[in-house]
């Protein structure tokens, strides 16, 4: 995976590593396309501070237990949620009004999902989304939807991660995101 490989590519990949860590696809593999991902881009401080290794079930389990902390729960609840609805509604709650509009745009667009198990407005679901969108040629979809209804819940997730993240590796995933969805 280079710089210049398809948006597309860049979205799910980022979308991947946004899922629970699962030694079937945080492994060798995705660990090297990441590093060739941010070399591409010159960020060689942040391609060092990468150093997890893929093939240590320490190392995973670590990087399981950040996720679980940093998305799913922790002492008071979990440091960054997910979903774009509990940032982009006033109760804070999941499955509100803007989840049903993120559904509506996928729809519209001919994105349905296909697993019941996450919200449509989880954040691996809009990476999939974006993704689906730019492999498509639909970039004033795509446009459209980071500004509407991406951008406007992720810097608020992103500073969360940044400030609470005690491994680089979703320090890191962050940046990227925040680097791709860079309104042009």
């Amino acid at each position: 995976m280079t710089e210049n490989q398809p948006l597309s590519t860049v979205y799910r990949f980022l979308a991947q590593a946004m899922r629970y860590p699962e030694a079937e696809w945080l492994n060798t593999i995705f660990k090297e396309q990441l590093l060739e991902l941010l070399n591409s881009l010159q960020w060689q401080g942040e391609a060092a501070s990468l150093s997890f290794d893929p093939t240590s079930s320490h190392d995973l389990e670590t990087i399981q237990v950040e996720h679980t902390r940093l998305f799913i729960s922790a002492a008071g609840g979990a440091y960054a949620s997910p979903y774009g609805s509990v940032y982009l509604s006033e109760s804070g709650t999941l499955l509100n009004e803007s989840t049903d509009e993120v559904k509506d745009f996928y729809r519209r667009n001919g994105f349905e999902l296909t697993d019941d198990y996450e919200v449509a407005d989880h954040i691996v679901n809009e990476l999939e989304f974006l993704g689906l969108l730019t492999a498509n040629g639909m970039l004033k979809a795509e446009q459209e939807f980071l500004k509407a209804y991406f951008r406007p819940w992720f810097t608020t997730f992103a500073g969360r991660v940044s400030e609470a993240a005690e491994i680089h590796f979703y320090k890191i995933v962050i940046k990227l995101i925040d680097f791709f969805i860079i309104d042009e």
